[in-house]
């Protein structure tokens, strides 16, 4: 499911966790769980926000009480050394909430 940025800083619902979705060291997207759901963070439009670091994917979420910030990262090792490319468990670890944040 998607959510809009925009109705998260105005209803400020109880954010469970955000979830920094990391691809190739470079790009994040954001999701958040709120009453145990799943939902990507989107702009106006319905496209997925995209941030260039770690900062600027949580600047926005400042204020709003994040219960727990985690960083999500796929790493394409397996596939590159030639072992099975089946799914492989994204690594999570576990950030300071955007509130805690004093960048």
């Amino acid at each position: 499911m998607k959510i809009k940025l925009d109705a998260l800083q105005s209803e400020r619902p109880v954010i469970d966790q955000l979830v920094l979705k990391s691809f190739e060291c470079e790009i994040y997207l954001v999701d958040v769980k709120i009453n145990s759901k799943d939902y990507q963070v989107v702009d106006d439009t319905g496209k997925p926000l995209m941030f260039r670091s770690q900062l600027a994917a949580k600047k926005p979420f400042k204020g709003l009480g994040i219960n727990e910030t985690m960083l999500s990262h796929s790493s394409p090792y397996n596939e590159m050394i030639g072992i099975d490319s089946g799914p492989v468990e994204p690594m999570l670890v576990r950030l300071n909430n955007p509130d805690e944040d004093l960048s």
